[in-house]
């Protein structure tokens, strides 16, 4: 969403970003404006906590009525709060924030849904006591907003699921993963096949670490004639152990906008981030999904031809075929093309007031 942000400041808008106060470093870290509210959410325990007590088949996502309904019950005072103080034309908001819709209709302005891929969200029914809970009740609100006046989507046609009753507005994926530099190394065109592997930030963290299969993707990847990168936050630099000559660890946080452009195949665990990152990018992406969200993107990147859900046991098969059958790069480049083609942040940001019309 920073993008879109960046993008309505630079039309002349005013922007404050609303969030749980250990956010705001990340906030003022992209430039925008921080305003705290609520208390912190120990997100991690409570969707660990979930994992734990869903079903392997189980459709529901934890997020629906666990996680997610902790973190709006933990801010949705202060942020109803902040919105009367400062009343602001339009919400923009995640897919999972439960509190803007809240406040946006509390305030009586638009409420916009910015995606962050395929909509995950799209086919999962809110628990009802969520949507006529306390969160809404308390406001005089008989129901939580079911749809969004508008939403913003970044995914391409061919991996987006079929529309609901909200209406959609393409715009294009612009990645953003935070501060950025790029090391000298990355100057040059590598010798041979790079391969990121990269593995988002939750998954490191969830069951002592359990999930976070990097380490053995990269051991088994490291046998293959390539150079890999690794990208992944560098305080589970530890889990790796020792690492041939062939694996690169960046001795910072390395940014995958700024990685993947040279890579010809990555390997991650099927977040939105970094399966949209690698879309724009248009590199061919192995998956190895561990919960639901994740199987979800890989099942959608899939129906493209442009990557594939994975397995431990073959991935090094898996990435050797991506790299050296040409059909995955060719649907990459198509995917990466088709996400060029749509609206910039910019050319929906100028365009938003007539919109919501």
């Amino acid at each position: 969403m920073v993008p879109f942000a960046w993008a309505l400041r630079a039309a002349g808008h005013d922007v404050r970003v609303a969030g749980h106060p250990e956010l705001t470093a990340a906030i003022t870290g992209s430039g925008l404006t921080a305003v705290a509210v609520g208390e912190n959410v120990d997100f991690v325990k409570v969707f660990a906590r979930g994992v734990r007590q869903k079903a392997p088949d189980d459709a529901e996502s934890v997020t629906s009525d666990g996680a997610t309904a902790r973190c709006a019950e933990a801010m949705v005072d202060d942020l109803v709060a902040f919105a009367l103080e400062w009343r602001p034309h339009v919400v923009v908001h995640d897919p999972l924030n439960l509190a803007a819709p809240v406040a946006a209709r509390v305030v009586g302005v638009p409420a916009v849904e910015h995606l962050w891929a395929a909509d995950f969200s799209e086919g999962i029914e809110m628990a009802e006591s969520v949507a006529t809970g306390d969160i809404v009740r308390r406001f005089g609100i008989e129901r939580l907003p079911g749809t969004p006046h508008l939403i913003l989507d970044p995914c391409p046609a061919v991996m987006q699921v079929p529309q609901g009753a909200a209406p959609r507005r393409p715009i294009r994926f612009v990645p953003y993963n935070g501060r950025a530099e790029q090391p000298s190394w990355l100057w040059r065109q590598p010798s041979r096949p790079r391969v990121c592997v990269t593995w988002g930030t939750l998954m490191s963290e969830v069951g002592d670490g359990e999930l976070f299969h990097a380490p053995r993707v990269v051991r088994a990847l490291a046998a293959l004639d390539v150079e890999i990168v690794v990208a992944v936050d560098p305080k589970t630099r530890p889990r790796f152990g020792d690492l041939p000559g062939n694996v690169r660890v960046a001795d910072g946080p390395l940014a995958l906008h700024v990685v993947l452009p040279s890579c010809q195949a990555v390997v991650h665990q099927g977040g939105a981030g970094s399966t949209m990152t690698a879309l724009a990018a248009g590199v061919p992406q192995v998956v190895l999904p561990a919960v639901v969200d994740q199987e979800f993107n890989a099942a959608r990147l899939a129906l493209t031809g442009a990557g594939v859900a994975g397995s431990l046991g073959t991935i090094a098969e898996q990435v050797h075929e991506l790299l050296t059958v040409p059909r995955w790069r060719e649907a990459a480049t198509q995917l990466a093309e088709q996400n060029a083609a749509r609206p910039s942040p910019a050319e929906v940001a100028a365009a938003l007031p007539r919109i919501l019309e």
